[in-house]
């Protein structure tokens, strides 16, 4: 199993949360070795590096103002990723998530594909989690897939939702479903709302955990993650989410799916707006 690093600048800190993992590992069954720095210096050679540093929302935030503080963050830590772990695949969990993986492939100039950020993973996990709660069957036997940005624009293909292959759309009424998926959508806000200061933690650890395990392993599993696109669903140029196989090079291959008439022209307006969005934080950018 190869070893992990954790990296903070808050002295101490990662040290003390690798000896505690450590300490969990003969009670959940894992030897994986684990341990804290504080310098970046300690990622030098990684093959994997997960980018989970920067200022969370407060309530009332959208995902899209954390970009001024988060961005500086981004290019800092993605300059010495680049120069201490130059084959590395990088997965990006910080907001927002799709404008910041953008970012970061640039900073990085690595291969876009061995940049991803995590987005739809985690809502259609939420979106999982929801269904099986309602139907009383297990949420491994609901599948889901979420695209486009991820935020309030995010595209929910609804024939993917189902349960053990069954369309949901055959189980309960178009209404209630769309109840769930607005559910899932404002799921972030919900769980902000009600931690007040602090954010959601455990769905985007297993979000970003899937993919991990999926590089790692080669397994090329399928998963909705946020990946610059290169003309794939009509997108050139920016960091969007569509589905992927993962495996041990990044995204091995971005996936179509199908879409209604209102999915694709909800999904353009999408691209749109966040491409609208990036432009406006890169003029300012360069303003200063």
């Amino acid at each position: 199993t190869a070893p992990v690093t954790l990296v903070d600048v808050k002295e101490g800190m990662t040290t003390g949360k690798a000896l505690d993992l450590m300490e969990a590992g003969p009670l959940r069954g894992y030897d994986t070795h684990i341990t804290g720095a504080d310098s970046i210096e300690a990622i030098s050679g990684s093959d994997l590096v997960v980018i989970a540093a920067g200022r969370v929302r407060q309530p009332g935030e959208r995902r899209a103002d954390l970009y001024a503080d988060n961005s500086a963050t981004i290019r800092a830590i993605c300059r010495d990723v680049k120069r201490l772990a130059p084959g590395a695949v990088v997965i990006n969990l910080v907001e927002p998530v799709d404008l910041l993986t953008t970012l970061a492939q640039r900073v990085l100039e690595f291969d876009r594909r061995r940049v991803l950020g995590i987005g739809g993973l985690l809502t259609s996990t939420r979106l999982r989690y929801l269904v099986s709660d309602l139907l009383g069957v297990s949420p491994r036997e609901v599948t889901a897939v979420v695209v486009g940005p991820h935020d309030a624009n995010m595209v929910f293909l609804k024939d993917t939702i189902r349960v053990s292959g069954i369309p949901v759309r055959k189980l309960i009424p178009e209404q209630q479903l769309d109840e769930l998926v607005e559910e899932a959508r404002t799921a972030g806000d919900a769980i902000l709302s009600l931690a007040q200061r602090s954010t959601s933690y455990y769905g985007p650890s297993a979000a970003a955990a899937a993919v991990v395990e999926a590089v790692a392993r080669d397994t090329r599993a399928t998963l909705p993650v946020s990946v610059v696109c290169a003309g794939e669903y009509g997108v050139d140029d920016l960091a969007i989410g569509v589905l992927a196989r993962i495996g041990i090079c990044g995204v091995r291959e971005i996936l179509p799916v199908g879409m209604s008439e209102a999915e694709a022209e909800a999904f353009r307006t999408a691209v749109a707006e966040l491409r609208g969005t990036w432009d406006q934080f890169n003029r300012r950018e360069s303003e200063n």
